[in-house]
C-alpha cells in the first residue's frame, strides 16, 4: 500500500502540530502521520532490536498521537481506525516487524483517504511545463537541476540531506498525494519550507514533476505503450493515479500498471482524454456505496448511489433505451430500490441485495453490448429518437403561441417569439461548449438544472393553459380583443412570451447536449459518427415539419377549437413537465422518494411512480379541473345575463 519517506510525505509532528498540543482531527494531518511512522519505523526497529534511540522514541510520541487523533474523528470512522491504531501503537511498543508496522499503517491510511474532507486530487489537470520553470526557480539550489539531492545550496551539516527524487527503492514508496503535502506544509526544523503561498494547482503541478523523476526511459516508454493497448475502464483515474504509490500498484496490478502510472505521473494530460465506460462507473459507484453502508456511513453511502446514477447509467441510457428498453427500466428500478434501502437504513445484507440485482443487470446490459462502438443503425435511431423526444415537446408550445398571436392578429409580436428560442439554442450551445471545454456538468447540476426548469415550464403552461381556456366563451373572447389584447401584448406581454420560449426551448436543449455527449462517446467509428448525425439531422428535420404543421392547422382551426385544442395541450405540458421536474430533483437526491408499486412508470407522460411526483401531478390535474368548473360556471352566468 501507501509507503512514504521522511521527505515524501512527510511530516515530522513539529511539522503539523506541537508535540504536546492538544488533538486535532483534520484527516489530513492524520494520515501524514501515520504515514510518516509506516516508512520511518524501519529507520529505528530491525530485528526486535532498536537501532536509532531517538527515532525509535520518536515513533513511540507518534503512535500516542495517532491514538488521541483517532479519538477525536467522527464516530463512523473512529470505529474503523481506533483498533487498527491501538495495534500499530502495541506494536511500536513491543519492536515489532517493520512490515507489520507498514500493513497496520497502510490499511489505516487506506480508509482515512476515504473521508471526504480530503482533497487528495488536483482540480485541474498539472502542468508540468509550468511546474518544470517553478523547480528551477525553487528547488533546484537544494535538490539538483535534476532532482538527485546534490544542489548548490546543500551543505554537510544539512540533517536531512535533500531528497534524491532519482532514488528508485525510495521514489517507489512516494505517493503524489504525499508529495503535494510535503510541498504544501515544509517541514519544521529543516531547510524544507513550506509553499503553501503558491496555487494549489501549482504546488500539484510540482509534486507530479517530482515525482516523475524517478522513471527512466524504458520505463516511460513501457508506460506509453501499455496505455495504448489498456481498455479506458481499466485505466486509473486521477484520484488513484495521486494515492497510489508505484510500490503499491506493483504489488497489487503488476509491473506494467507500475509502468503506466509512472507515465501518467508524467503526462497527466492523457487522462483528460479518456472517456470511461458509463456502465463500469455506475457499478463502482454501486459497490462504494455498499462498502461504505457496511463502514456505518449510510449518508455517504447514500450520496455514492445517487452518483452511481447521475455520473454514471444516465449517460448509457439514451443509447440503451433504443433497443433495450425494458433492461433501462429494470436497471433504474434497481439503482432506486438501492437508494431507498439505504435511506431506510435496512440491514446491510438486504442492502448488498439491492445492490447485487443492480449489478447484475448492469453486468447484463454490459454484455449485450455488441462491440466498443455502437452499431450504425443503432447510432441512427438513438439520434433520431432522442432529437424527436426532445424536440416535441418545445414544438408543441412554441406552435401554440405563435397560432395564438396569428389569432390574435399581432404578428408583430412574433420577433419575441423568435427572440425567445433562438436565444434558447444559442444558450444551448453555450453549454455545449463550457460542458465539453471548459468544465464538466455534474449529475446533479444536470439534474437540478432540468428540474428547475421543467417545474418553471410547469407553472407558466398551465398559466397559460387556464387563461387560454377562460377564453372559450365568444363574448369573452371579444371582450378580450376590444379591451385587453392590447394590455396583454404590451411590453411586459412580449417579454413573457419571450420568456416561455426560452424556457420551454432552452431545457429541451439542455437535455440534448447531454443525451448527445453520452451517445458521441460510445461511437468511436467514422460509419457510427456519420449515421448518429444523420439521425440528428433527420429528427430536426421532422421536428422543423412538424412546427410547420402545427402553427398552419393551428390557426386554421375554428376560433373556439382552436383555443379548447391549445389550452388543452398547455395544461398537459404542465403536468407532464411537473412529474419530470420532480423526477429530475428526486434523481439529484433534493427531494425525498416513496415508491407506488402499483403504479405505472411512463416517461412520455412525466409518469414516474413515487408519491411527489404524483401528487404534484395530482394537485396540477386538480387545479386544472377546479378552474375549468369555475370557468364553464362563469360563462353560464355570463350567458343568462347576457
Amino acid at each position: 500500500m501507501h509507503r512514504l519517506t521522511r521527505f515524501s510525505f512527510v511530516l515530522l509532528a513539529f511539522a503539523i502540530f506541537p508535540v504536546h498540543a492538544q488533538s486535532d482531527s483534520n484527516p489530513a494531518r492524520l494520515a501524514q502521520l501515520v504515514d510518516y511512522v509506516g516508512v520511518d519505523y524501519a529507520v529505528a526497529v530491525r530485528d526486535g532490536e532498536v537501532i536509532s534511540a531517538f527515532e525509535y522514541g520518536e515513533m513511540q510520541e507518534f503512535s500516542k498521537l495517532i491514538v488521541e487523533q483517532t479519538q477525536e474523528l467522527p464516530a463512523q470512522t473512529r470505529e474503523q481506525l481506533l483498533p487498527l491504531a491501538t495495534q500499530l501503537q502495541d506494536a511500536i511498543d513491543a519492536k515489532a516487524d517493520p512490515a507489520e508496522v507498514a500493513n497496520l499503517a497502510a490499511a489505516m491510511t487506506e480508509i482515512i483517504l476515504q473521508s471526504p474532507a480530503l482533497q487528495s486530487a488536483p482540480a485541474t489537470t498539472p502542468d508540468l511545463a509550468v511546474a518544470e520553470k517553478l523547480y528551477a526557480q525553487q528547488c533546484a539550489a537544494c535538490h539538483g537541476a535534476s532532482g538527485q539531492g546534490d544542489g548548490p545550496a546543500k551543505t554537510a551539516d544539512m540533517e536531512p540531506a535533500p531528497t534524491d527524487f532519482t532514488d528508485t527503492e525510495r521514489a517507489h514508496a512516494r505517493s503524489l498525494y504525499g508529495l503535494y503535502n510535503t510541498i504544501s506544509l515544509g517541514v519544521e526544523g529543516t531547510a524544507m519550507p513550506s509553499f503553501e503561498h503558491l496555487p494549489k494547482e501549482q504546488r500539484w503541478a510540482l509534486a507530479f514533476y517530482v515525482g516523475s523523476l524517478y522513471a527512466d526511459d524504458e520505463t516511460l516508454a513501457s508506460g506509453a505503450d501499455a496505455f495504448t493497448e489498456t481498455p479506458d475502464a481499466e485505466l486509473p483515474r486521477m484520484s488513484t493515479l495521486t494515492t497510489a504509490t508505484p510500490a503499491g500498484v506493483a504489488e497489487q496490478q503488476g509491473a506494467i500498471a507500475a509502468d503506466i502510472h509512472a507515465w501518467l505521473r508524467r503526462n497527466p494530460a492523457a487522462l483528460e482524454d479518456l472517456q470511461p465506460d458509463p456502465l463500469a462507473v455506475a457499478m463502482t459507484g454501486i459497490r462504494s456505496s455498499v462498502d461504505l453502508y457496511a463502514a456505518g456511513e449510510p449518508e455517504a453511502a447514500h450520496d455514492a448511489a445517487i452518483d452511481a446514477y447521475l455520473e454514471g447509467f444516465e449517460l448509457a441510457e439514451a443509447a440503451l433505451s433504443t433497443t433495450q428498453s425494458d433492461l433501462v427500466l429494470a436497471v433504474e428500478t434497481a439503482m432506486t430500490n438501492l437508494r431507498l434501502a439505504i435511506r431506510n437504513r435496512l440491514p446491510e445484507s438486504e442492502v448488498r441485495a439491492a445492490a447485487d440485482e443492480a449489478l447484475a443487470l448492469l453486468q447484463q446490459a454490459r454484455d449485450s453490448r455488441t462491440g466498443e462502438s455502437l452499431s450504425s443503425g443503432v447510432a441512427f435511431v438513438s439520434a433520431l429518437v432522442i432529437m424527436l423526444r426532445e424536440g416535441l415537446e418545445a414544438i408543441l408550445v412554441l406552435g401554440a403561441i405563435a397560432a395564438f398571436l396569428g389569432k390574435t392578429g399581432r404578428r408583430d409580436a412574433m420577433p419575441w417569439l423568435h427572440g425567445g428560442w433562438i436565444a434558447a439554442l444559442a444558450v444551448g450551445v453555450l453549454t455545449w461548449v463550457v460542458s465539453n471545454y471548459f468544465i464538466a456538468i455534474s449529475g446533479a447540476t444536470r439534474e437540478v438544472t432540468e428540474g428547475v426548469t421543467a417545474l418553471v415550464a410547469a407553472g407558466v403552461l398551465f398559466y397559460v393553459g387556464f387563461w387560454m381556456h377562460s377564453k372559450l366563451n365568444a363574448r369573452r373572447w371579444q371582450e378580450f380583443i376590444q379591451h385587453s389584447v392590447q394590455k396583454a401584448l404590451d411590453q411586459k406581454g412580449l417579454w413573457a412570451i419571450a420568456f416561455i420560449a426560452f424556457i420551454a426551448v432552452y431545457r429541451e436543449v439542455f437535455e440534448t447536449v447531454l443525451f448527445f455527449q453520452a451517445l458521441w462517446a460510445q461511437v468511436t467509428v467514422p460509419a457510427a459518427e456519420s449515421a448518429m448525425l444523420g439521425g440528428a439531422i433527420s429528427g430536426a428535420v421532422i421536428i422543423v415539419g412538424l412546427a410547420w404543421a402545427i402553427f398552419r392547422f393551428g390557426v386554421r382551426l375554428p376560433l373556439k377549437q382552436f383555443f379548447g385544442v391549445t389550452a388543452t395541450i398547455m395544461i398537459a405540458l404542465a403536468v407532464i413537465f411537473a412529474g419530470k421536474g420532480v423526477a429530475a430533483l428526486q434523481e439529484a437526491g433534493y427531494l425525498p422518494m416513496d415508491p407506488v408499486a402499483f403504479f405505472p412508470r411512463i416517461e412520455l407522460l412525466g409518469i414516474y411512480p413515487t408519491l411527489q411526483s404524483l401528487g404534484v401531478q395530482f394537485l396540477v390535474l386538480a387545479a386544472a379541473l377546479a378552474l375549468i368548473v369555475y370557468n364553464a360556471r362563469s360563462s353560464r352566468t355570463a350567458s343568462a345575463q347576457g
